[in-house]
């Protein structure tokens, strides 16, 4: 270096201990290279620069941890502009969005998800707030029927196997019964209980008393008509029912030979 820039140097180091002119000094520079980045290649080219001396100043762990908290300090002050939050929000759930398209940062991801959530509901008062949330959403979700549906069924068959270790069996029945207990104690539901339990008796009747008098009829109506079918072994009468079809080829198929289709057995011509 000549002596001239020392020279130089040395008034600027000494111009610069005085405040003021250090402050000026600050602004025609900021001044100066806010112009310089109006050229994109500059720009372009600074931060390049930039970038490969923070990677550097990173490679430092002590400064790594506290460029994260510089950053993390910035972040929190700017996501207090509402407007700045919102698009700061769109671009996060852009970015992840493209990041679940791979399976494996997807699975990774949803592990992480699962066990700080975990590690959050060892809060009580967070486990009571996620619940309150998780049953208002379902809430919301079983208003659709075909959503409803399907969840039921998911429960049902969930259950059914649960129920096939018998402990948990012996276990859900008591919790049942002891539910059962409770709500019973109150006087409209057990009024309802019994009334269910009526009308299911009164219809469980109905149908076998349906389903007798059917019979009944049946019976009477073939008992008019009376057995009319002679049998060509014994000339004993048979009702058409009791009648049933079969070919010499099927009784042969059977098994059984020809004499003793010729000679054995009442059947009608």
């Amino acid at each position: 270096m000549s002596q001239r820039n020392v020279e130089i140097a040395r008034r600027m180091r000494e111009r610069r201990t005085d405040d003021e002119l250090r402050l000026l000094d600050n602004r025609r520079r900021a001044n100066s290279h806010k112009i310089e980045r109006r050229n994109n290649e500059f720009k372009t080219e600074e931060n390049k620069r930039r970038a490969e001396a923070l990677k550097t100043s990173r490679q430092d762990d002590e400064f790594k941890t506290e460029d994260n908290k510089r950053r993390a300090e910035a972040h929190k002050i700017e996501r207090q502009d509402d407007e700045f939050k919102t698009e700061d929000n769109k671009r996060r759930a852009e970015a992840l969005k493209i990041a679940r398209q791979d399976d494996e940062f997807k699975t990774e991801e949803n592990k992480r998800r699962a066990e700080a959530h975990k590690i959050e509901r060892q809060d009580d008062e967070f486990k009571t707030e996620d619940n309150k949330r998780r049953a208002e959403a379902l809430k919301i979700e079983r208003q659709d029927d075909e959503f409803k549906t399907e969840e039921n069924k998911r429960r049902a068959e969930a259950l059914k196997i649960e129920r096939q270790d018998d402990e948990f069996k012996t276990e859900d029945n008591k919790r049942r019964a002891e539910a059962h207990k409770i709500e019973r104690q109150d006087d409209e539901f057990k009024t309802e209980e019994r009334r269910r339990n009526a009308l299911r008796m009164h219809n469980s009747r109905d149908n076998y008393k349906s389903s007798f008098d059917g019979m009944k009829s049946n019976y009477e109506s073939k008992i008019k008509e009376g057995p009319t079918h002679i049998c060509s072994c014994c000339g004993g009468l048979w009702f058409e029912y009791s009648i049933r079809e079969f070919t010499v080829e099927m009784l042969t198929n059977k098994g059984l030979k020809k004499e003793f289709i010729d000679t054995k057995g009442h059947h009608v011509e």
